[in-house]
């Protein structure tokens, strides 16, 4: 198995270019998330759940749309901290089609 020093960095440029394309893409990414907290994240999330090889066959695309969904949740939590109680009712009954 490779050192830890090359795992992440090999995943970790791939990562950016994904991250920084999606930002370019959906602009309001780059307005709620911290580039390079989400960088890290993700070079974690991947480190610690693939090993680096099969990190490599995921298709360009395929990784494109894992991390917009991670970036997507992330801003989703976000919604939490800046509602008001009465708004996060709202929020939840919204979400349970209520």
């Amino acid at each position: 198995m490779l050192s830890n020093d090359v795992i992440p960095q090999s995943m970790r440029q791939r990562i950016e270019q994904i991250v920084t394309g999606l930002m370019e893409e959906y602009p309001f990414f780059k307005e709620d998330i911290d580039y390079s907290e989400m960088v890290k994240y993700l070079t974690l999330v991947f480190g610690q759940n693939l090993p680096v090889a099969e990190f490599n066959r995921i298709p360009d695309g395929q990784l494109k749309e894992q991390c917009s969904l991670i970036m997507a949740t992330e801003m989703l939590s976000k919604i939490g901290d800046e509602l008001s109680p009465a708004q996060m009712a709202i929020f939840d009954e919204a979400v349970q089609g209520g």
